[in-house]
């Protein structure tokens, strides 16, 4: 009974995490459309957003290797650096295809926009993915 009251207890609280990480990241998203919704200066609203989404990641990554087994640590840090490496690759990809559009498009700040929500996106995929990490 002891046992039963302990892992529902474990239970419950990482259900409580999840929850405010993804309420988390909920409101960042709505901040995120309303900046866009009601600003002329998009880029300065996805590079927000995109810093946003790196900082809640960053927090993410933290709580959950401080709240679960060595096993599962290093799993996760191997996951973490292949993702990072995927990331990069990603990344690098993106901005190519940015430096080849300013070439051709009159308004710079439009594709470094459409850039960094990209970037965002891949973030936030991550941050997503970590929260149906149970702890």
């Amino acid at each position: 009974m002891r046992n039963l009251i302990l892992i529902l207890l474990v239970f419950l609280c990482s259900n409580v995490y999840s929850q405010s990480r993804s309420a988390a990241l909920d409101t960042l998203e709505t901040r995120y459309q309303q900046c866009l919704s009601r600003s002329s200066n998009s880029y300065g609203c996805a590079l927000t957003y995109y810093k946003q989404l790196d900082s809640l990641l960053y927090s993410t990554l933290q709580h959950l290797y401080s709240h679960i087994d060595l096993t599962r640590q290093h799993k996760l840090e191997a996951d973490q650096i292949t993702w990072e490496e995927k990331k990069d690759v990603y990344f690098k990809k993106i901005d190519e295809r940015v430096e080849k559009l300013h070439k051709s498009t009159m308004n710079g700040l439009d594709d470094d926009m459409i850039s960094t929500d990209n970037k965002a996106a891949y973030l936030k995929d991550r941050v997503n993915a970590l929260l149906d990490i149970t702890i």
